[in-house]
C-alpha cells in the first residue's frame, strides 16, 4: 500500500512538473538564460579542449568545462525533487567522457544541451539519500 501511495505521488509529481510553466524554470516563450563563458558554450568548443589537453597537455580549457558540470550538477542536487546526488556513483571524469562521447556525435548541439541530455540519461540512477543518513 505504501509504494502504491509513493508511485501515485511520484505520478502526480511529474504530471505537475509537465503541465506548469513554472516548472520548467523559463520565460513565458519557455526561453532562459545560460551563464557561461564564450569558450564553454559549444561541444565544438568541449571536442577541441579535449584534443588541446591531449596534444598540448593544456588542461586549463577542460578544466573550466568541469567545473561548469560540477556546477550545473550542485544546481540540480540543490532544486530537484527527491534527489542528493544527480551523478549517483558516477564521479566526475565518467561524467565528462559521457559529454565527451556526446559532444563527438552531436557536434552542432550547444554544451548546455549536452548537459541536459547528460541529466536526462543519469537522473534514474541518482542518489535520493546523502551518505550521511542510514
Amino acid at each position: 500500500m505504501a509504494i502504491l501511495i509513493r508511485v501515485v505521488g511520484v505520478v502526480l509529481a511529474v504530471s505537475l512538473l509537465l503541465t506548469t510553466g513554472a516548472a520548467r524554470g523559463a520565460d513565458t516563450n519557455k526561453h532562459y538564460s545560460v551563464r557561461t563563458f564564450d569558450n564553454l558554450e559549444s561541444c565544438v568548443a568541449l571536442n577541441q579542449a579535449v584534443i588541446s589537453a591531449k596534444r598540448d597537455d593544456d588542461w586549463r580549457t577542460l578544466y573550466g568545462f568541469s567545473l561548469y558540470l560540477m556546477g550545473y550538477l550542485t544546481g540540480i542536487n540543490r532544486l530537484a525533487f527527491d534527489t542528493y546526488d544527480i551523478g549517483g556513483r558516477k564521479n566526475s571524469k565518467i561524467l565528462m567522457v559521457w559529454l565527451q562521447d556526446y559532444c563527438i556525435e552531436h557536434p552542432t548541439e550547444s554544451f548546455n544541451s549536452a548537459l541536459h541530455q547528460l541529466t536526462i540519461e543519469i537522473y534514474p540512477q541518482r542518489n535520493t539519500v546523502g551518505s550521511e543518513q542510514p
